[in-house]
C-alpha cells in the first residue's frame, strides 16, 4: 500500500494523517472545514476537493468522522466514497459509530468488492500525535495482515478481536467503563473534599490502591472534561458512545442497568454544564 485517503481531519484524524505521511505514505485528506487545510498541507498531505476525491484511487481509505450519520453520508450518501473507490481498496473505519452501523458499512463495502476493517481507536489526541494509539480491530485475519503497515503508522498496539462489529463492541465496553469511572471519581472527590482531604492527597494514595483507574491516574485531563466543558468536546463524545453502547445492549438483549444509569447521569451532567 502506498496511497492513503484520510476523511476527517479533526482532533484525531489530523495527527493520524501526519503519522501516515511520516511513514512514507502518500496521503490525500478531506474535511468539511477549510481551516484544517493549511495544517494538513503543512504536514505534507494533499488536500482533496471532496471525500470521494480523497478516496479515489487510494490503496486504503481511513474514515475518522464523529458520528454514524456522518459515516453513512460520506460512504453511502452524498460523499459517494464507495462509488469512487477502486475494487480491492481497503476501507478502514476508525470512527466510533456503533456495532449496527459498522456491520452495515462492512457488508456494503464488501458487496462492492472492497476489503473492510472495523478499527476504532483509544488513546486520545496525545497518543494520536505520538502514533501510539490502541487500535481495536474487527475483520478477517487476511485483511488485518494486509492493512498492518497502515495501522502500525497510527498505533503501537493492534488488537484483532474478531469479525466486523467485534472491534466496535470492545470500544463500547471501554467507553462505558471510562464514563462510569469518571462519574464515580467525581463523586469520590466530593466525598474526600467534604471530609477535609484535598483531592490531590486522596488521589496520591488511591493511585497505589485497588480502586485506582485511568481517570484517577489522569485526573487533570479527565476532570478538565467537566471543568472546561465545551459543547461538542469529550463529554459529548461519551454521551454519544454510551448511547451507542445502550443500543448494542438492547439489540443483543443484554440487561445493562448500570450502563443505563451512567448514560442518563452523563446526559444530565452535560445539560447542567450548558450542553
Amino acid at each position: 500500500m502506498k496511497t492513503v485517503g484520510v476523511i476527517g481531519l479533526g482532533e484525531m484524524g489530523l495527527p493520524m494523517a501526519a503519522n501516515l505521511r511520516r511513514r512514507g505514505f502518500a496521503v490525500r485528506g478531506y474535511d468539511t472545514r477549510e481551516e484544517v487545510r493549511s495544517a494538513f498541507q503543512d504536514s505534507g498531505g494533499q488536500f482533496a476537493a471532496s471525500a470521494a476525491e480523497a478516496g479515489q484511487g487510494a490503496d486504503a481509505i481511513v474514515l475518522m468522522v464523529r458520528t454514524a450519520a456522518q459515516a453513512e453520508d460520506v460512504l453511502l450518501g452524498r460523499g459517494r466514497v464507495l462509488d469512487r473507490a477502486h475494487p480491492g481498496a481497503m476501507l478502514i473505519v476508525m470512527s466510533t459509530v456503533g456495532v449496527a452501523c459498522m456491520r452495515r458499512l462492512g457488508e456494503t463495502a464488501r458487496a462492492r468488492g472492497l476489503a473492510f476493517l472495523d478499527a476504532p481507536v483509544s488513546g486520545g489526541r496525545a497518543r494520536a500525535e505520538q502514533g501510539t494509539l490502541t487500535i481495536i480491530i474487527g475483520g478477517t485475519g487476511q485483511d488485518v495482515a494486509r492493512a498492518r503497515p497502515v495501522l502500525e503508522a497510527m498505533g503501537s498496539r493492534l488488537e484483532h478481536v474478531g469479525e466486523i462489529g467485534a472491534g466496535t463492541a470492545v470500544k463500547m465496553a471501554n467507553q462505558f467503563l471510562l464514563t462510569a469511572s469518571l462519574l464515580a471519581a467525581r463523586e469520590a472527590a466530593a466525598l474526600t473534599d467534604a471530609a477535609g482531604v484535598p483531592v490531590d492527597t486522596a488521589w496520591n494514595v488511591l493511585r497505589t490502591c485497588t480502586g485506582t483507574t485511568w481517570v484517577i491516574e489522569n485526573w487533570p485531563t479527565a476532570s478538565g472534561w467537566i471543568q472546561q466543558y465545551r459543547p461538542g468536546s469529550s463529554l459529548d463524545i461519551l454521551v454519544k458512545d454510551t448511547g451507542l453502547a445502550l443500543d448494542l445492549a438492547r439489540a443483543e438483549g443484554v440487561p445493562a442497568p448500570i450502563l443505563g444509569l451512567v448514560s442518563q447521569m452523563l446526559v444530565a451532567l452535560t445539560h447542567q454544564l450548558g450542553g
